[in-house]
C-alpha cells in the first residue's frame, strides 16, 4: 500500500481526492452532492458489491438497522444475491435479525437516484426525503425520513487501492443526520416509532479486510451539531503496520463546518474483553486541531448493541480455516459523548449519545 500512504506514514486521506481531476473522473461537482450519487453505482460491474445502510434510533428506546445488499462485501466476484436485512432491538428485549432474499430477476436499482427494489422490500429517496419498506418473516418496517444535516462525501468519496485505479471502495453519507417516523409490525402487532436516522451508501470491488486491520466508525447528533468520525488502521505490509487514516464531518444545523479528516487523532484506553474473543476500549478521545481551532470528542460508557461474526456469510467449510488466521468480528455500541467545539465564531460544549462501531478483520 505504498502508493496509498504519505511520507509521514499516515494512510492517504480520502479528502485528498477532492481535485478537479478526481471529481471529473467520477462525474462529480465540487462541494455538491446530487441525488444520482445515491443511485446504483455498480450496475455495469459484475465484480462489485453495493449496499444502502439505514440506522435509526427511536424515542421509545428501540433501534433498527436496515441494509439492502446486492451481494456480500467479502465476495464481490460472485453473482447477484440481493438481500434486505433488519436488525431490530426493542427496548424491552433482545435484538432480532430478519433477512429477506430474492432472485436477481426481482432486483431493480435506478442509476438516477435511490430507487431500489428487492422482492417485496424497497427504498426510494432524493437525498432530502426517503421512504423505506421491508417485508420478511412476519416483520414489516415502514419508515419516512427527512434529512436535517447536509449530504456529504469525503472528496470524491472513492478510495483506490492500486495505481491503475481499478480496485476501490466508495462511500456517500446521504443523511448524516435526519428525523424518522413510521411503523414496525411484528407478528401482527404494529408499533409507531419516531426518532433520528443515519443513512449511507457504500460500493466497491475491493475486499477491504485484505488491507485494513480494524476501524472505528461513529456518528452523533448533539445540540446543533452532527458528526461522523472514522479511524482506519492498516494491516502490516512491507514491514509497515498500524498506518492510520481518518475521516471527519462536522456540521452545525444545515452548514458543514469541516470535512477535513487529516487533523483528526484518536487515543483509546481502558480496554475490556468483548464477546467472541476480541476487546474494545471504554474510553475514546478524538481530537481535531488546525489553525482555525479545536474540536474534541470524549466517548465514554459504551453499551454493546450488537456483535456479528463477519465470517457468517462464508461457506461453512471455510469458516474454520479463516479462524485459524483471524478472528473477524463487528461490535456496535451506544455511548455517552461530550463534544467541545472551539472554532472561529463557533464555541460550544454539548453532551449526548454517540453510536460507534469497531470492525475487526484480524
Amino acid at each position: 500500500m505504498s502508493d496509498s500512504t504519505e511520507p509521514n506514514g499516515k494512510v492517504r486521506e480520502p479528502i485528498e481526492e477532492e481535485t478537479a481531476e478526481a471529481l471529473a473522473r467520477e462525474g462529480l461537482k465540487p462541494g455538491v452532492v446530487e441525488p444520482w450519487e445515491d443511485g446504483s453505482r455498480t450496475t455495469s460491474q459484475p465484480d462489485a458489491f453495493e449496499w444502502w445502510y439505514f440506522d435509526a434510533q427511536f424515542d421509545d428506546g428501540s433501534t433498527a438497522v436496515i441494509v439492502y445488499n446486492t451481494k456480500p462485501q467479502t465476495r464481490p466476484r460472485e453473482p447477484l444475491t440481493p438481500s434486505a436485512t433488519v436488525i431490530f432491538r426493542p427496548p424491552e428485549g433482545k435484538s432480532e435479525s430478519v433477512t429477506s432474499t430474492c432472485g436477481p430477476e426481482e432486483f431493480t436499482a435506478s442509476t438516477d437516484g435511490c430507487d431500489v427494489r428487492m422482492g417485496k422490500s424497497w427504498i426510494k429517496g432524493d437525498l432530502r426525503h426517503y421512504q423505506l419498506h421491508f417485508d420478511g418473516e412476519g416483520l414489516q418496517v415502514d419508515l419516512e425520513m427527512e434529512r436535517k444535516a447536509p449530504s456529504w462525501r469525503p472528496g470524491s468519496g472513492v478510495t483506490y487501492f492500486d495505481k491503475k485505479k481499478t480496485r476501490y471502495f466508495a462511500w456517500l453519507a446521504a443523511i448524516p443526520y435526519g428525523t424518522v417516523e413510521g411503523t414496525i409490525t411484528r407478528g401482527g402487532e404494529k408499533r409507531k416509532v419516531t426518532g433520528s436516522v443515519y443513512h449511507d451508501h457504500n460500493w466497491g470491488n475491493m475486499v477491504v479486510g485484505k488491507l485494513i486491520d480494524h476501524w472505528y466508525w461513529g456518528r452523533a447528533h448533539v445540540g446543533e451539531f452532527s458528526l461522523i468520525f472514522v479511524e482506519m488502521v492498516s494491516i502490516k505490509i512491507l514491514g509497515m503496520g498500524g498506518l492510520k487514516g481518518h475521516v471527519f464531518y462536522l456540521a452545525r444545523g444545515d452548514r458543514i463546518l469541516t470535512g477535513d479528516g487529516l487533523p483528526l487523532a484518536l487515543v483509546t484506553g481502558d480496554f475490556k474483553e468483548g464477546p467472541g474473543g476480541q476487546s474494545y476500549p471504554s474510553k475514546l478521545d478524538f481530537h481535531w486541531h488546525t489553525d482555525d481551532g479545536d474540536v474534541q470528542m470524549a466517548i465514554r460508557n459504551p453499551k454493546l448493541i450488537e456483535v456479528i461474526d463477519i465470517t457468517k456469510d462464508a461457506p461453512s467449510w471455510k469458516r474454520p480455516i479463516i479462524h485459524l488466521f483471524a478472528n473477524p468480528l463487528y461490535y456496535d455500541f451506544s455511548a455517552d459523548i461530550e463534544l467541545t467545539v472551539d472554532l472561529k465564531g463557533v464555541k460550544a460544549k454539548e453532551h449526548g449519545t454517540a453510536i460507534f462501531e469497531k470492525m475487526m478483520f484480524r
